[in-house]
């Protein structure tokens, strides 16, 4: 066998030795179970806000609030499931 061969070979049979002596640990991991309060956005009146911004703008920033609750909902409903007792 020629030396360049043997050092993976070493090397691999030295990873299978050390794997063999080490131990899986389980650490219990929990949620907080508290259901985080309603975000809080501001009162924004819509038809003057379109007025301001426009179409495209106000779209776009509909779709992040939406957005926003749709995340809300579903950490809460997660957190429901989770935390059922």
């Amino acid at each position: 066998m020629k030396p360049t061969n043997a050092l993976p070979l070493l090397g691999l049979l030295a990873a299978f030795a050390v794997s063999a002596c080490t131990t899986t640990e389980y650490v219990h991991v929990a949620p907080e179970c508290t259901i985080p309060p309603d975000p809080v956005l501001p009162n924004i009146d819509k038809g003057g806000f379109w007025d301001v911004a426009g179409d495209s703008l106000y779209r776009d920033v509909e779709t992040y609030i939406n957005a926003l609750w749709a995340a809300y909902d579903e950490r809460q409903a997660m957190l429901e499931e989770l935390c059922d007792e």
